[in-house]
């Protein structure tokens, strides 16, 4: 089965360098103020950034500095230093030979880059290591007959979706069918023993009942599903989904796992599901969509090391006008232990696809006329 995972971008509604009082109706008495603009990244003279796969395969150095953008078409690695927002430097790849990664075929949705220069990749079959001079590989297999500790049946697999620890020691992925069809938990895989620990999680069944499904001439389905979303935190992996106000919290050396429930006065707690769960077609699938995301839905969690605090979105429908819906977006505080501090209704939100907090302020990807850019949230506690 095809997984269709619809990601709403949300348009920032307020202005280059606005200041924006926070509003003390419906929420706690955590006062504070944001300033919101957009930069835009200087990408040289010679140089367009590859924004085709909207940064998804992307990842930030350990001290936020620098962006990393991987291209497979090329393929090439982009250093993109945030300080002075201008693109740094290219890192040539090769396809083929001893060092190839054979980009140009193979599906990739995770790529890494260690403060040394080592660069990770995952594909569906292993995982690629270049070394920082670029000539050496390794490969990492993660099959049954690979791995050491909790065994993984010939049915299972370890989903390449995932992310790496900071030091780049493990890996951490789902894992479950080999058809795509049903996940069972989080794997964490330790590189250097390649020894596997599951971490069994009924939040991947627990959103199974949300999902729209349009089967095509009885062969293939494709389904609109929801997200579940992994935030690494020290020495912890969150994991929060768009359907439930709340958060799994797995200790990863143990793999003991913590849920911390909240509620919200300004939104639901957890989708409804009324609506219907089956299409007949592509066009109904996408029109059901569209009635699914009038629910509440939960984005994810971003931690602000410099304020000592997390920052979630939530959105959910607040009247139709024709044909077209208009939603609130609650802004949602917690410390640095998950408790709960304030919410809010806001008009600002992130955009999707990359979105992090540097310096105190929350960073966003826009793609300006096919440039990239970000918007930048900076708020200020009273």
């Amino acid at each position: 089965m095809k997984k269709l995972v619809i990601i709403f971008l949300f348009i920032i509604l307020a202005s280059c360098s606005e200041k924006t009082d926070s509003d003390s109706t419906n929420s706690t008495e955590l006062g504070f103020s944001v300033e919101i603009d957009t930069v835009q990244v200087n990408p040289g003279a010679d140089h367009f950034i590859h924004l085709t796969n909207n940064l998804y395969t992307s990842s930030l150095s350990s001290d936020k500095k620098t962006l990393y953008n991987f291209n497979p078409t090329v393929p090439e690695l982009e250093v993109i230093d945030l300080d002075d927002l201008t693109h740094k430097e290219v890192i040539k790849l090769e396809n083929e030979g001893p060092t190839g990664i054979g980009a140009a075929n193979s599906y990739m949705p995770m790529m890494d880059v260690s403060d040394s220069g080592e660069l990770f990749l995952n594909t569906w079959s292993y995982m690629i290591k270049l070394n920082a001079a670029r000539d050496e590989m390794s490969r990492y297999w993660f099959t049954p007959d690979s791995l050491k500790g909790d065994a993984l049946s010939e049915l299972e697999i370890i989903y390449p979706e995932g992310f790496m620890s900071d030091n780049k020691d493990f890996y951490f992925g789902a894992y479950g069918a080999q058809d795509n069809s049903v996940k069972s938990g989080l794997a964490m895989i330790n590189l250097n023993s390649m020894e596997l620990k599951k971490v069994p999680l009924d939040i991947f069944e627990r959103i199974e009942k949300f999902e729209i499904v349009f089967s095509s001439n009885g062969n293939s389905n494709i389904s609109a599903t929801e997200t579940v979303l992994f935030v690494p935190f020290e020495e912890k992996i969150l994991i929060s989904t768009s359907t439930y106000n709340e958060i799994y919290v797995v200790n990863i050396s143990d793999g003991t796992v913590e849920k911390k429930s909240f509620h919200s006065e300004l939104t639901d707690d957890a989708k409804k599901g009324n609506y219907q769960k089956t299409a007949g077609s592509r066009r109904e699938l996408m029109d059901l969509v569209l009635e699914k995301v009038k629910e509440v839905n939960f984005l994810k969690f971003h931690y602000d090391d410099q304020n000592e605090k997390f920052w979630r979105f939530s959105t959910t429908l607040d009247r139709m006008i024709g044909d077209s819906a208009t939603y609130n977006i609650v802004l949602t505080i917690f410390d640095q232990n998950l408790t709960q501090l304030h919410e809010e209704k806001v008009d600002y939100s992130e955009m999707g696809s990359l979105t992090f907090f540097k310096d105190g302020s929350l960073y966003s990807y826009i793609n300006l006329e096919d440039e990239l850019g970000f918007v930048r949230i900076k708020p200020t506690y009273e």
